[in-house]
């Protein structure tokens, strides 16, 4: 097993003229070869692939866990009395590999371990949650998962989870708090267990349910994680005229109108911050809608983080607190949500205002 990210250049050294170099991606039994080359040597009898990982990214971001195979097959090439070249396959030698997607460096740890010993996630520590939020965990394999939980009176109960997603070669699964509600009990923490792997969660007691943004993103993993922004939230409209008189009249001829928010994560715990440069780098992120205290996550609308303010210092009474600005992807930027009562589709009307 290795990360995509991780691939390392293929050397190889031939006794013949040359050798054609292939390799193929397999997902699910289908198959694709993706390079296929014939190579010569340097004057030391050595052919060097490199980067690989770019020939994997694509593949990678699309199936998460896919098999990749090198096949390495050398050809002596004579010429005959005629002047034409005569191909002869000699050795052929080739190996396979388990790919994971992975666009992080992961040191200190082999793709085997970490999947064997972690989630699909770079968050390390203990998660913050809240009633109503969504909480999902992917995993490599299809290991049966577990949930402890705790609850205010000292009681625990053990859960079984299900599978919501993945295939053969992963699984999804939902992990969030109300999960695990039991009946005049108030749920306090729990730890999410697949194999060797844990997640522990502090469950945030009377915390505000109207958060906003709340953030649908990919991961490093090229999986699902969602983040939650408990500080303000500002909405700046702005609008771009063209104008022109014709006759007597000045008439707009073109109105672009364009909407950026500002965003505050809200205090953080340094495991939180770290993992939090996750949404600051995706390339995909969605805003998903809040309705009467619980995310949709059927609902969302693409957007891209424009700028940022993510600093953490070693001082003794800092807490880290990101703030970004961000704008809709969709050059239209009118959006109207009716099923959020008294206000627009963002949650920066105060629900409290009545």
């Amino acid at each position: 097993m290795e990360f995509s990210s991780a691939m390392r250049d293929l050397a190889v050294s031939i006794t013949y003229t040359r050798a054609v170099i292939t390799l193929t991606v397999t997902k699910s039994g289908t198959s694709k070869v993706v390079y296929s080359e014939t190579l010569y040597p340097d004057s030391s009898g050595n052919i060097t692939l490199s980067d690989i990982d770019c020939l994997l990214e694509p593949y990678a971001e699309k199936w998460l866990v896919f098999t990749a195979a090198f096949s390495v097959t050398e050809q002596q090439v004579t010429v005959d009395a005629d002047g034409n070249e005569q191909v002869t396959p000699t050795d052929s030698d080739g190996f396979s590999l388990q790919i994971v997607s992975c666009k992080a460096n992961i040191v200190n740890e082999t793709a085997t371990h970490f999947c064997n010993n972690h989630f699909l996630t770079l968050f390390d520590g203990i998660r913050q949650t809240a009633h109503g939020y969504l909480e999902y965990l992917t995993y490599t394999g299809t290991d049966t998962a577990s949930c402890a939980a705790t609850y205010g009176d000292g009681s625990t109960q053990t859960f079984q989870l299900t599978r919501i997603g993945g295939s053969d070669e992963y699984s999804v699964i939902d992990v969030s708090p109300s999960e695990f509600d039991v009946t005049g009990k108030t749920l306090v923490s729990y730890r999410v267990s697949a194999g060797l792997r844990y997640q522990d969660y502090q469950v945030m007691i009377d915390a505000d349910r109207d958060v906003s943004p709340v953030l649908l993103f990919m991961n490093s993993f090229g999986v699902e994680e969602l983040a939650y922004c408990t500080g303000e939230h500002r909405r700046v409209a702005s609008f771009d005229r063209k104008q022109t008189r014709i006759g007597r009249l000045k008439t707009s001829y073109e109105i672009q109108e364009k909407e950026s928010f500002k965003a505050d994560t809200g205090p953080l715990t340094y495991p939180m911050a770290n993992w939090w440069r996750e949404v600051l780098r995706s390339k995909d992120i969605k805003v998903l809608q809040v309705y009467q205290g619980e995310v949709s996550p059927l609902s969302g609308v693409p957007v891209i983080i424009t700028s940022e303010k993510a600093e953490v210092s070693n001082e003794a009474d800092f807490i880290p607190r990101y703030t970004f600005d961000y704008e809709y992807s969709d050059r239209n930027h009118s959006y109207y949500e009716s099923r959020v009562e008294g206000r627009i589709f963002d949650n920066t009307f105060d629900n409290t205002f009545n």
